[in-house]
């Protein structure tokens, strides 16, 4: 099987980590990816700390594989001609721009739409592309915190704590896009007509909370952190430190669970207390709980518990998440491939999902700036005088 869109090409002007996510993703999966960057600074992730052996930014290898880089400073005329000759030719234009940035260069939605009617057009921006809060600046804690959900994502003092991960860049930001994409996509097989992708990452986190929107929008009461079925409200959904400092998870929601889990630590009278209806009852069974997982290790807990359907399982460090032999197995701490101007061999994760036929290869490593600028103009016909006076004119 050929990679499943092979064929597609993609004109990602964004930076950072939302677009450069999704057009990874896409580009993993045989997209063409055009990683269109401003000459002489590219993506601000090139030069963020940890660094690579080369003195590329890990987080800029880490998601900017199976693209080609093209240096183009759209604030000129020529730079926009440029654009717009990739344009016709593209099946997608990936921007993260605050709205209204690229109309105001002549180069957004309507006026691209003219130029390439089958155009898939998706911007990325932070609360979408109007309202009242559409031109503010921001990143990910903004929009988790905007969304309601770092309201419910407590620490240990039980103030709202930064989540581990950026919920609204990658999940909000990167794959809301790659569906609304890939819709459009497909919409346009039917149609022929292409679309516009708003992607608000704040909508994004939002749309990571269906509970705890269904219940308010349904009854009018805003769930308490902490409270809920599946944010610790329930001893048989928990997590538990053991003897050795480290914690367990138990996520025994059904009562065929319970009571396998129940049954093997010896413990029968729990089994009443699955989902303990009162406060004072749901404390003294969380309270048994942390008694009874302090009493051994946590290794020693997934001995006697994990290959039993009691549904509990480790908290890992992220060492001990790729290294696990489940881990390893999947193939799911990848690839050594070269990478940066010395030819480096990073390693990366590879794109999740797995699809049956197709076998994910790295046809460019990630790119450094411009690589691909001569490669790309060439193939739009420009000769190489044109190149040169382009480069010499500072639009490349």
């Amino acid at each position: 099987m050929t990679q499943p869109l092979s064929g597609i090409r993609i004109l990602d002007l964004s930076r950072l980590l939302p677009g450069a996510y999704a057009s990874q993703m896409l580009a993993d999966f045989g997209a063409d990816v055009i990683k269109i960057e401003e000459p002489g600074s590219g993506d601000y992730s090139r030069m963020f700390p940890p660094y690579s052996a080369s003195g590329v930014g890990l987080s800029f290898l880490a998601i900017n594989r199976n693209k080609r880089s093209l240096t183009l400073n759209l604030k000129t005329a020529e730079g926009r001609e440029v654009f717009l000759r990739l344009v016709k030719g593209a099946d997608v234009v990936l921007e993260s721009f605050r709205p209204g940035v690229m109309a105001r260069l002549g180069l957004g939605y309507e006026d691209l739409r003219v130029v390439n009617p089958r155009l898939v057009y998706c911007a990325l921006s932070g609360y979408g592309q109007d309202g009242p809060y559409h031109l503010r600046a921001g990143h990910d804690l903004n929009y988790a915190g905007y969304a309601g959900m770092l309201n419910y994502n407590r620490g240990s003092n039980s103030d709202p704590a930064l989540p581990a991960t950026q919920f609204g860049d990658l999940a909000g930001g990167g794959l809301l896009s790659i569906v609304g994409i890939l819709t459009a996509l497909l919409g346009r097989t039917r149609t022929g007509e292409g679309s516009m992708v708003d992607t608000s990452m704040t909508e994004g986190v939002m749309a990571l909370l269906p509970l705890l929107t269904m219940n308010y929008l349904n009854t009018g009461q805003v769930p308490q952190p902490g409270t809920s079925a599946l944010d610790g409200g329930l001893p048989c959904y928990n997590i538990y430190e053991t003897r050795d400092g480290k914690h367990v998870t138990l996520a025994a929601l059904e009562y065929k669970f319970w009571q396998t889990f129940c049954t093997q630590i010896g413990h029968l009278e729990l089994l009443p207390l699955h989902m303990p209806a009162h406060p004072a009852e749901r404390e003294q069974t969380l309270e048994m709980l942390r008694a009874i997982f302090k009493s051994k290790t946590r290794e020693e807990w997934l001995t006697e518990l994990a290959e039993i359907d009691a549904c509990v399982g480790p908290v890992y460090t992220i060492d001990e998440a790729l290294n696990d032999p489940h881990a390893q197995a999947r193939g799911s701490s990848i690839l050594s491939k070269s990478a940066g101007e010395s030819g480096e061999a990073v390693r990366t994760l590879p794109t999740f999902p797995r699809i049956s036929g197709v076998e994910q290869e790295q046809r460019y490593a990630p790119p450094t700036l411009g690589q691909h600028t001569d490669e790309l103009l060439e193939e739009l016909g420009y000769s190489q005088a044109e190149i040169t006076a382009l480069k010499t004119g500072g639009v490349l």
